[in-house]
């Protein structure tokens, strides 16, 4: 027992708190509760992004080196499992820059996978992303998983050849997201009725809520299990969240954060485009479009709280749900048997210290 940690404080899961004590090694071994505990600490599960395009610098699209320095960026702020995206490019661009992946991916226990967002999106609802977009090609996957583990891919699913495209994936175990598109709500909804669906940076670059023309967002808020929703304040409005998590059990936020996030104000490139960063936000420079964010998973859970939601459910919506959807059972959640991924938080709601797997990876 002489390898067993402990710590105490407010235990925080998505759907209960109170005062007790985490045994651990790099596994929780027991929590006992104990309301004398008179320290401050508030343990929460450590976040899960599963939309990160870069940080600090780094871009996944550079190679596997950046993806493993973009994502001990997000660590430092809590993330303690990431799923690294792509963006829309060609086959060759994208296999140099997943080469190597695996071996990252094996010796990173935070990196969970990647996700592919494009390059088989609607041309018409790009975002900030380049126009290299391509037809459905099962030979682009298969040639892909050979350098690494894709685990949730991004499509419109109005695209032509789609149909055995989504069956082919969800064959191969691979999240289907809909997003950048155009469909309307019958599209989706074939779709739904036959697939687990899960949605992309849920209101942008997506056809919306028509109460004539219903599209991808209404499907979503109908329909929908699980999507994933940026919270900096910029992209989707407190009310919109609210409602969103009103309708859809399994919300979960994102970052979508680009390689600007970490830098200093000024301009960058990102998914070949000369982008502004100012004022919170990242823009293309032309045309003043979103380009992803700036943010990370610590500013999202405390605007979550900031936005009275409670902290149950800013935890319920920043770990919990993406563990759930991806179906993860050792990660979310504070409990025994779980992987020791936790943070502790002072009383306002600042990271003192992170855990991975049991380690203090914060000094």
């Amino acid at each position: 027992m002489s390898d067993i940690k402990k710590i105490a404080g407010k235990v925080v899961n998505y759907n209960s708190s109170f005062n007790g004590t985490i045994f651990f090694d790099h596994q929780i071994q027991k929590i006992e509760s104990n309301t004398d505990i008179q320290s401050k600490n508030i343990i929460i599960p450590g976040f899960i992004d599963l939309h990160c395009h870069g940080g600090n610098g780094f871009d996944v699209m550079e190679g596997s080196q950046s993806i493993e320095r973009m994502s001990k960026y997000h660590l430092s702020h809590g993330t303690t499992s990431i799923m690294p995206t792509t963006w829309t490019n060609t086959f060759e661009e994208t296999q140099n820059a997943l080469e190597g992946f695996n071996d990252i991916y094996n010796k990173n226990s935070n990196i969970l996978g990647i996700h592919l967002e494009g390059p088989f999106i609607n041309p018409d609802k790009l975002g900030a992303q380049p126009n290299l977009t391509q037809i459905p090609s099962q030979e682009f996957i298969i040639k892909l998983l050979e350098v690494a583990k894709i685990k949730l891919i991004t499509l419109a699913p109005e695209i032509k050849g789609m149909n055995e495209f989504i069956s082919f994936l969800s064959d191969l175990n691979i999240k289907i997201q809909f997003g950048h598109s155009l469909a309307n709500y019958n599209i989706c909804k074939t779709y739904m009725d036959k697939y687990d669906i899960g949605f992309t940076h849920l209101y942008n670059a997506m056809s919306g809520n028509n109460h004539r023309k219903p599209g991808v967002l209404s499907a979503a808020l109908e329909l929908g299990s699980f999507a994933e929703i940026i919270c900096d304040n910029i992209h989707v409005s407190e009310q919109s969240i609210k409602i969103a998590k009103k309708c859809i059990k399994g919300l979960y936020a994102i970052t979508d954060s680009i390689n600007a996030s970490g830098l200093v104000d000024g301009e960058y490139i990102f998914a070949k485009n000369n982008i502004i960063k100012e004022n919170k936000s990242v823009k293309i420079k032309k045309d003043g479009t979103l380009a992803g964010s700036i943010i990370t998973m610590d500013q999202t859970f405390k605007n979550l709280v900031n936005m009275n939601f409670s902290i149950e459910e800013a935890v319920e919506l920043t770990s919990y749900n993406a563990s759930k959807y991806l179906n993860i059972q050792n990660i979310g959640k504070l409990e025994k048997g779980f992987l020791s991924n936790f943070l502790v938080l002072d009383n306002n709601l600042n990271i003192i210290d992170i855990y991975l797997e049991g380690n203090k990876v914060n000094g």
